[in-house]
């Protein structure tokens, strides 16, 4: 699925475009790094992702087919969440999950579909995700709005959502963003990317940004 870099890109986007819907920022760009935060769970099992990411069939992690159920799923959450105290959060997490949603429609199953023989050799689908991590790496070191990133999630603080994620793991995610997974990094050549690319990232998180706010409006007109 997306990585870190592209979910806060596309959170800014929604961010401007409803931005009389979302009071504080922190907790909103918090909520859109959330759902991967189950890795952070002990003895990480690709389950504890399902649950994060709200996905209720019994398809495994990275092979759903379902994905107007998972949609309703998200539909149904934000409504649930609509005027509560953690409204803003809850926005960003289904920015997330939405996000991920258009992906797993759009990119990671036709690419799983086209190169369903590659796959069977675990180094293509390195490739994949070593062409994403670059990606990502090269966003965080250059992307102009990053600095606003960061200030925000400083000034987050984790939510629990029983039996979905829990704030300490939100919080250790987000401390190994600050601090950690960018420190020290150098630029990185994206140049021979294939499978992920700039160009096709950006127009993915364009694509994504429009996907996601169409579900949110019609969401917050109910």
């Amino acid at each position: 699925m997306a990585f870190l870099m592209t979910h806060l890109i596309i959170s800014k986007n929604i961010s401007v475009i409803f931005d009389g819907q979302i009071n504080n920022l922190p907790q909103f760009y918090l909520g859109s790094i959330a759902p991967d935060a189950a890795h952070q769970r002990a003895n990480y099992i690709s389950d504890y992702k399902k649950a994060s990411h709200l996905i209720t069939s019994a398809e495994v992690w990275g092979m759903v087919t379902d994905n107007d159920g998972w949609r309703d799923n998200i539909i149904a959450f934000l409504d649930k969440h609509k005027y509560t105290e953690h409204h803003d959060f809850i926005m960003g997490y289904c920015c997330h999950i939405l996000s991920d949603i258009y992906n797993n429609i759009n990119m990671w199953m036709p690419f799983k579909l086209k190169y369903a023989d590659d796959l069977k050799e675990i180094s293509y689908n390195n490739i994949h995700h070593q062409e994403s991590n670059k990606l990502d790496i090269e966003l965080a070191l250059t992307y102009e709005g990053r600095n606003e990133f960061w200030q925000n999630l400083s000034k987050s603080h984790g939510v629990d959502l029983a039996n979905i994620i829990y704030a300490t793991e939100i919080e250790k995610q987000k401390d190994d963003i600050l601090n950690l997974w960018y420190k020290d990094k150098a630029r990185q050549d994206i140049s021979s990317n294939k499978i992920r690319t700039y160009e096709g990232e950006m127009d993915f998180i364009k694509n994504a940004t429009d996907f996601v706010a169409q579900i949110f409006w019609e969401s917050l007109l109910l």
